[in-house]
This record gives C-alpha cells, sequence and structure tokens, in this order.
C-alpha cells in the first residue's frame, strides 16, 4: 500500500507535460503489449487500444477482455496504475478548467476577442448601456473594465470582464483594446465633485490618444461628462464623442415643461420598445437625401440626419456623399427589412 501510495503522490506532483506523457506511454504500451500477450484474442494494436481506453475510464464494456492467465495479471496491473493515473490526469484538467473559470470571472485573462465594444467602469449607466447593446446588437462582443469590482457582474456568453485601472496601458492591453470597434468611458459614481470624476476620464481618455498614436491607430472613443464645462479639456484628446447626461436631464425637463409629451418621445427613441433611432449606410440609386427621405418614409421609418448633420431636413435636394451615415427612427421589423 505504501508502494502504491508513493505512486499516487508523485503523479500528482507531476507537471502536466510529463503526467500527460506518461499518461500517454502507459496507454500505448498496454495497446501493444496486450496485443502482444493474446493475439488470438486481441488481434490488433487498435483491439489492444480499444480495450486499454475502456479500462482505464472504468468503461468496462465487456465486449473483449483478456483470456490467459499473464493477460488478466497485466489487467489487474492496469486496473491499478492506469485507473489511477488517468484519475489524476482527468482532476488536472477539471482543475485547470476551474482555475480558467475563475480567473476569467475576476477578469484576469487576456481578452482575445475582435471587434467588440469596452465599458469603462462599472455605473448602472453602464448596466443600461450593456443590457441595451445585447438586445440590440445579436452578435456582439462587449467587455467591461473596471478596478472595483471583484467579479463580473453579469454572466452572459457575449460579455467578458477586465479588472484593473483603466487609465493603466497593461489593463487596456488585456482588455484587447487595439483590436476594438470602440471605447466608452463612463463616469465613475462616488466623486464629491463633477470635476473630480471628468478628471479621471479626461485622465483615462488622454491614455488611449497615447496609446493609439504609438501604435499608429485610431480608437474610436465615447466619453461621458457630467458637466459640459469641461467639453474642452476632452477637445485636445481627441474623443470622438461626448454624453453629457446632466445637461441632457435639464434640458429636456425644460421641453418637457414647455411641450408636454417630448419626454416621453426621447425616452422612447432612447430604449429598445417600439421604435428606436438606428443608422444605415447610402443605398447605390440614392442621388441626393430627397431619394433617401421618400424611400424610408414609404417603407416606414424617417429620416432624421447624417451623422451630427441635422440640417438635412431643410435641405433634401443635397447631395449624398458615399460614406453617409444616416440616422433613421423607425421600428426593429422596419431596420431589419431596409438594411
Amino acid at each position: 500500500m505504501l508502494f502504491f501510495k508513493r505512486i499516487w503522490i508523485n503523479a500528482i506532483k507531476m507537471s502536466n507535460w510529463t503526467l500527460f506523457f506518461a499518461t500517454t506511454s502507459l496507454i500505448l504500451f498496454s495497446s501493444f503489449f496486450i496485443n502482444y500477450l493474446e493475439p488470438d484474442v486481441f488481434t490488433s494494436a487498435f483491439e489492444g487500444l480499444w480495450w486499454t481506453m475502456t479500462t482505464v475510464v472504468t468503461v468496462g464494456y465487456g465486449d473483449i477482455s483478456p483470456t490467459t492467465v499473464q493477460g488478466k495479471i497485466f489487467a489487474m496491473f492496469l486496473y491499478v496504475i492506469g485507473i489511477g493515473l488517468m484519475t489524476v490526469v482527468i482532476g488536472k484538467i477539471i482543475e485547470a478548467l476551474s482555475l480558467r473559470k475563475r480567473l476569467k470571472e475576476e477578469g484576469k485573462m487576456k481578452v482575445t476577442a475582435t471587434d467588440h465594444i469596452i465599458l469603462v467602469n462599472w455605473t448602472n449607466r453602464t448596466r443600461i448601456a450593456l443590457q441595451e447593446l445585447l438586445h440590440t446588437f445579436k452578435d456582439i462582443h462587449i467587455v467591461i473594465v473596471d478596478e472595483q469590482l471583484a467579479k463580473i457582474p453579469i454572466l452572459h456568453e457575449r460579455v467578458e470582464f477586465v479588472s484593473g485601472d483603466p487609465a493603466v496601458e497593461e489593463t487596456l492591453y488585456q482588455a484587447n483594446l487595439l483590436s476594438c470597434k470602440s471605447i466608452m468611458v463612463f463616469a465613475q459614481d462616488g466623486a464629491k465633485k463633477t470635476s473630480e470624476s471628468d478628471g479621471v476620464t479626461l485622465l483615462i481618455a488622454s491614455v488611449l490618444e497615447q496609446i493609439g498614436n504609438q501604435h499608429n491607430k485610431s480608437i474610436y472613443t465615447i466619453c461621458e461628462v457630467l458637466d459640459s464645462k469641461h467639453l474642452k479639456a476632452f477637445e485636445h484628446a481627441n474623443v470622438e464623442e461626448f454624453i453629457t447626461p446632466n445637461d441632457t436631464a435639464a434640458h429636456l425637463a425644460a421641453r418637457s415643461m414647455l411641450f408636454n409629451g417630448s419626454s416621453e418621445i426621447i425616452r422612447q427613441l432612447t430604449s429598445h420598445k417600439g421604435y428606436d433611432l438606428y443608422h444605415i449606410s447610402k443605398k447605390a440609386e440614392w442621388t441626393t437625401y430627397r431619394d433617401a427621405s421618400q424611400y424610408l418614409a414609404s417603407n416606414g421609418a424617417v429620416l432624421v440626419g447624417d451623422g451630427n448633420d441635422i440640417s438635412i431636413v431643410s435641405d433634401l435636394d443635397r447631395q449624398i456623399s458615399t460614406n453617409a451615415k444616416l440616422f433613421i427612427i423607425c421600428d426593429e421589423k422596419t431596420y431589419g427589412a431596409i438594411i
């Protein structure tokens, strides 16, 4: 018993490659050796391999088995050594899978996804944006970056998590920043002043700009800025888009008081229920915005702008550029038919 106990202890202490080599060697040796011992029963090495595998994994179909004394003695040896060794191998595999799962949930694994969206800082607004993205885009992959969370905040096959300071380059590289589609930096919660929160966001935006310059790559960045007075500071970081929730909420409240019902229209356009805001590319048969507007209207959609230019509604005879990004209002079914 002491001899076998030492064998199992040594097997457990083996490196993964040594254990794999030892197990493979035992299986191959047993396959050929049982064929050598009983060539009439095990007519080929493959038959020996079949019996060896069903033995070491404890399946034991019984369709083929040793008949001679020496064959049975070898089978007993394989029962003790082979099954024990295979148990250690299976245990190592399960341990490795469990470790990988734990590291992934704790945000310590490198992201390998490409063309994904990165959401920086986990807040209630981040959660809402994540749910909207998952609902609207059925194949998009999303990576959450946050240094406060202990583990991934939502379990989903298209969501990954990176734990770390988003203002540190290593954290952003771990999120596979250079292969992402775009990155959204949300303002941190808990700051006493908006300047503190916007300052952290600006720092992250500056790091993103620096990484983009180092690799000669444009990183499409969207930042949540709590105070619009800080927007000029962000212009130097070449941030593509800004979201100013505080100012937007204040303007929306004023509009709701002046024009009752306007807030409900905006709410519907920013949710995935009913009508929503989408963008489409120019179709070959469209020459002017009027062509596009008439086609879209006949299919149940409303043209509202080209990129950030909404003045096109008063200049429909202007020609559409080839790379136009047309924003429309319609329901999901209509959008699917148009694109």
